[in-house]
């Protein structure tokens, strides 16, 4: 786990996996199912400190690492790894409902490569953090009536992060953006040669 985060505490919670949930998350677009996507991910780019990178062992690259303008508050810009996770997990359910999202359709349609780049980024993202954070928890399996073969029972208990705490503390770290505001590479900035 990140250092960041470290002193968010854990909660026992169990997960309701069955096929037949209704989750605010699931089923066909909506606005109603946007919006709780954009609930759970309203914090995207938040402020970090020296002190925050150097705890995660960015001390080395400090002179490339991105930082907010004066205007915007300062600080190094972030983003919490559970924010990009579920960036990418919405992204991809958005592309399974493209028809609903114009923007995806026309994403795809004006810059295929980087359409294409972004979706398997996105699909590999999630596996690395999967195996990162395995769950050694079991899923069992019952009898149901009237099934030849038994039916995995996925609604298990887990310890997951107190997602109250975690959205505190990205809230204290919300970067309020002044209108019309444009990004520029500050003179003098010391880049990196390509990508990371």
């Amino acid at each position: 786990m990140s250092e960041g985060l470290a002193s968010v505490p854990f909660v026992e919670t169990r997960f309701n996996g069955s096929l037949w949930h209704k989750s605010p998350f699931k089923g066909p677009p909506s606005p109603a199912v946007v919006e709780a996507w954009d609930s759970i991910k309203q914090y995207g780019i938040i402020r970090a400190t020296e002190e925050d990178l150097i705890r995660i062992n960015r001390s080395h690259s400090l002179e490339t690492a991105s930082k907010f303008p004066e205007v915007a508050g300062g600080g190094y810009v972030a983003m919490t790894m559970g924010t990009h996770q579920l960036h990418c997990l919405f992204w991809l359910w958005r592309d399974h409902h493209r028809s609903y999202f114009p923007e995806m359709l026309r994403n795809k349609e004006a810059i295929p490569e980087m359409y294409e780049r972004h979706f398997e980024h996105c699909i590999d993202y999630v596996r690395q953090s999967i195996m990162c954070n395995f769950d050694m928890g079991l899923l069992t399996f019952d009898w149901v009536l009237n099934h030849p073969n038994p039916v995995p029972n996925t609604n298990s208990m887990h310890m997951c992060v107190d997602l109250s705490a975690a959205e505190a503390w990205m809230k204290d770290r919300a970067v309020e953006v002044p209108e019309g505001f444009e990004w520029s590479q500050p003179e003098g900035q010391e880049s990196l040669p390509w990508n990371p």
